[in-house]
Order: C-alpha cells, then sequence, then structure tokens
C-alpha cells in the first residue's frame, strides 16, 4: 500500500494526463472543425448588409432610410434598377400610415414576400388586393428578413398612433426559424423575444464571449438548436400576443409557400392552421394557389422571391379569402 502523500501525487498526476489529453483532443477537434469549415460561429457584432438602404432602430432592428426615393438592382446581378419609396416610419410606402382615409384600413405583416423584393411597389400583393376592394385601404409593413417578433413589434409601434380594422399575417415558411438568438436579419443586432415560464420577456442582441466562438462549442449548440429552431413554442406566444392585442384589432393568418412542398412546410403550415383553428382565426394556405400556377410562373428565376404575376397570384387569392371568410367583420 502507497502512503497517503505518494498516492495523492500519484492520482494528481493521472488527472493531470486526462486533462491534457482532453486538451489535446479538443485542439485537434477545433483545428479539423476550422479546415474542413464546419459549424463557424456567427459574428461577434452583425454586420450589415445594405446600410445605403437600411438604417438601426432600436425597437424594430432596422428599417429602410425615413421618407427617401432610393433604388436597388435585385438580384444584385441583375440590370433591372427597383425604386424604394419610403415612408416617414421607414416602411416601403408612399402614403403614410396616419394620414386621414375613411376606407377600412388593412395592415398586412410580412417579410421580403410583403415587402416586394424583385418587383416594383405598384405590383406588390398589397396593391392587387387594393385594386380589387378599392373601399379598402391595404397598407404594406412587409421588411425583408423580417420574423414573428418584429411584426409584432412593428404593429405595436405603429397602432400607438393608428387604429386598423384588421391585421393580416403573412408567414413565409421561413420565418419560422427566424427567432434564433443570434439571427440578424440584414445584419443588425435585433431587439429579441425570450419566453420563460409561458410569459414573453424583452432581451437585447445576445453578445458572443471568446468561449463560444469556438468551433466545437458552436457544434454543440448548433446541433441542439437545429432540433428546435422552428421555435414552435415562441412564435404561438407572439401569436397569442398579436391574437390578444389591446385594442381588439382582429387578425387573420395568411401561409406563404417556397419552392416546393416539404415536409417541414406541410409541419409549419399544420401548425398555423392548427393554431387558428384553436383560437378562431381566419387562415388561409396559398401553397395549392402558388404551386397550381408553377415556379417558373410565379417565382423570379433563380430566385425564391414572387415576380409579378406571382404577386398578382396571391394577391387576388387573399383578396377573396378576406371578403369570404369576413374577417373584417370579426371582433371580440
Amino acid at each position: 500500500m502507497q502512503p497517503p502523500k505518494l498516492a495523492f501525487a500519484s492520482m494528481r498526476r493521472r488527472w493531470l494526463l486526462v486533462a491534457a489529453s482532453l486538451a489535446v483532443s479538443a485542439a485537434l477537434a477545433e483545428g479539423a472543425l476550422r479546415t474542413l469549415d464546419r459549424f463557424p460561429p456567427p459574428p461577434v457584432s452583425p454586420i450589415p448588409r445594405l446600410p445605403e438602404l437600411y438604417r438601426p432602430d432600436p425597437d424594430l432592428g432596422y428599417t429602410l432610410w425615413p421618407s427617401k426615393h432610393l433604388t436597388y438592382h435585385y438580384p444584385a446581378s441583375s440590370p433591372r434598377v427597383i425604386s424604394l419609396i419610403s415612408n416617414a416610419d421607414g416602411f416601403r410606402n408612399s402614403r403614410e400610415f396616419d394620414e386621414p382615409d375613411s376606407r377600412q384600413r388593412i395592415w398586412m405583416l410580412g417579410d421580403s414576400f410583403v415587402f416586394g423584393d424583385g418587383v416594383d411597389a405598384a405590383d406588390r400583393l398589397t396593391e392587387v388586393i387594393e385594386r380589387h376592394e378599392p373601399q379598402w385601404r391595404v397598407d404594406n409593413l412587409g421588411m425583408t428578413g423580417w420574423g414573428l417578433d418584429l411584426m409584432v413589434r412593428a404593429f405595436e409601434r405603429m397602432s400607438r398612433r393608428v387604429k386598423p380594422n384588421l391585421v393580416v399575417v403573412a408567414f413565409y415558411t421561413d420565418d419560422f426559424r427566424r427567432l434564433g438568438p443570434y439571427y440578424a436579419g440584414q445584419g443588425y443586432p435585433l431587439p429579441k423575444f425570450e419566453l420563460v415560464d409561458g410569459q414573453l420577456h424583452d432581451r437585447p442582441f445576445p453578445s458572443l464571449p471568446p468561449w463560444r466562438q469556438l468551433r466545437i462549442v458552436q457544434a454543440f449548440e448548433q446541433i441542439r438548436s437545429r432540433r428546435g429552431y422552428n421555435r414552435y413554442d415562441l412564435n404561438e406566444a407572439l401569436l397569442n400576443r398579436l391574437h390578444k392585442n389591446h385594442l381588439g384589432v382582429p387578425i387573420a393568418v395568411v401561409f406563404l409557400p417556397g419552392h416546393g412542398d416539404t415536409e417541414e412546410d406541410r409541419t409549419r403550415r399544420g401548425f398555423l392552421n392548427d393554431w387558428c383553428r384553436k383560437v378562431s382565426v381566419p387562415y388561409f394556405d396559398l401553397s395549392d394557389v402558388i404551386h397550381r400556377v408553377g415556379v417558373e410562373a410565379a417565382f423570379i428565376p433563380n430566385n425564391f422571391h414572387w415576380n409579378e404575376h406571382g404577386h398578382e397570384v396571391a394577391g387576388t387569392a387573399i383578396h377573396a379569402f378576406l371578403r369570404d371568410s369576413g374577417a373584417l367583420r370579426t371582433g371580440r
């Protein structure tokens, strides 16, 4: 039997050897992941993608530069120049949200599909709806790269000044994943929501300490996040918040599909259908309408956004849905 001091020294050497082996293994794994460029960390600070078009906003993350007439190429390699006219709130509108208007007001919340990336403002689905129903005023509150969190924040800010008769949430299939902690849209530090014990809490955009920049740490975090990156729990809490808004403004939900209809797409639109049925909110799934037209006819070539025909088809179908569902007469 070894004396206590020798036994302790032997144990200490074994633990140091184990620690050194783990450190070497971790360093080798980190080097391999860097060589293979696997599990890259998010930027330490988000990098704005198009600062000539977008400006930071503390409440909404970013908007267009307000009250401007700007232009851009879309797609970036295309010779076509798209005009962007913004109102005082930084949305793609030539009119102000709170200007006098006796018509029923519909607000459409959404991302770049509602914004109309790649088409002129006159060809967007919101303008199509208004042409079908001139007694409705259809305001476009879409913004490229937004998820439901920023759509809710936009409604809550704008509704302090003017009350719409109906809010339509246009939910593109990719919007579900945009509630992730490091998702930054157009490259700005977005304000975040966190769900704690069933309650929504405001959180600033998270910092990225050095240890979280390691590839081996990112491998663990990214693999774990993929299992729940659609954040159905947080999306449901945000839908509930919008549905129960203090002004009592009714809402309707529209699902906007991508090129195809994957199993994940079906799960996402099934979630929206179930939620809307549970709380008696009008719901419309555009999948069949868009897929019936076809990718070549409805989408910009080699792009995931709709062309003018896609917007015409979508706007016409949404108009019929709003008219026939009685969504504007829904109240509490």
